[in-house]
């Protein structure tokens, strides 16, 4: 296998890492037994670098000298080169996963061969993978920003005002419109920051940031239990390292602070 190939070995949405370390394993281990191997994804193909995914049942251990790791646990501590293929090796394991049978007629489906979709063998019908876009929205008012509280978060973290996009909307229609739904206020100037695959298992996430224009904070009560304005001396527990919401989070507190 040259540098520039790489596989990753999934248990779930654990990777296989070399033990008490950071570093992921990036090439098959010896004693990785076979007959728990249940499935195995070659790219070559057609993703430069070469990209190959390999996932194991669920009660597979892991081999001497390595561990498994909650992938999001590794977002903070991995390097690009290794991070965006380990992202993409992630969502294709997935994807299949859920496609192994045409969504037409039913019948079973195989990879394609010129490109990264499945294709049924008995109508020809192409599955390729999916991708759920979704907004942050960093909303800025005076000197503070607006974090909130999903009723999901478990760990007491405030974050942003966060959504998928529906079918026929643009994107900013998409902020303005959670925004609105989640947190009561009405905002202007939404301008896009960046974006990250976020394969857990399909989404796309798209950061925004915008001024506050109208409104009182009322949060919905169902997705947000509370929400209020912070600055970057005085806030809540934040998203770990690595997530975009905290990448955004940073960079507008950074700007306050000037």
């Amino acid at each position: 296998m040259s540098n520039r190939e790489k596989i990753f070995i999934f248990r779930g949405n654990e990777i296989l890492v070399e033990a008490g370390t950071d570093r992921v394993v990036t090439e098959k281990p010896v004693l990785l037994d076979d007959g728990a191997i249940s499935d195995y994804l070659d790219e070559k193909a057609h993703v430069p670098p070469a990209l190959y995914s390999i996932a194991v049942c669920s009660d597979t251990p892991a081999p001497e000298g390595t561990e498994w790791r909650l992938v999001r646990r590794m977002l903070a501590v991995t390097p690009e080169p290794v991070l965006q293929p380990m992202l993409k090796a992630l969502a294709l394991f997935h994807w299949r996963l859920t496609v192994q049978f045409c969504g037409k007629c039913g019948a079973p489906t195989e990879d394609k061969s010129d490109e990264i979709a499945r294709i049924c063998k008995t109508c020809g019908f192409v599955t390729f993978p999916r991708l759920s876009p979704a907004i942050l929205a960093v909303i800025r008012k005076d000197n503070q920003i607006l974090l909130a509280s999903n009723a999901k978060f478990t760990t007491g973290v405030f974050s942003l005002v966060a959504g998928y996009l529906e079918v026929g909307e643009n994107f900013e229609e998409c902020v303005r419109r959670e925004v609105r739904e989640e947190v009561g206020v009405e905002i202007d100037n939404i301008t896009y920051v960046a974006s990250q695959p976020w394969p857990f298992p399909d989404a796309l996430m798209v950061g925004f940031e915008a001024t506050w224009k109208s409104g009182e904070i009322k949060p919905d009560g169902v997705e947000i239990l509370e929400a209020g304005w912070f600055g970057p001396d005085n806030h809540p527990p934040l998203p770990p390292p690595g997530s975009l919401s905290r990448k955004l989070i940073d960079r507008a507190f950074k700007k306050l602070s000037k």
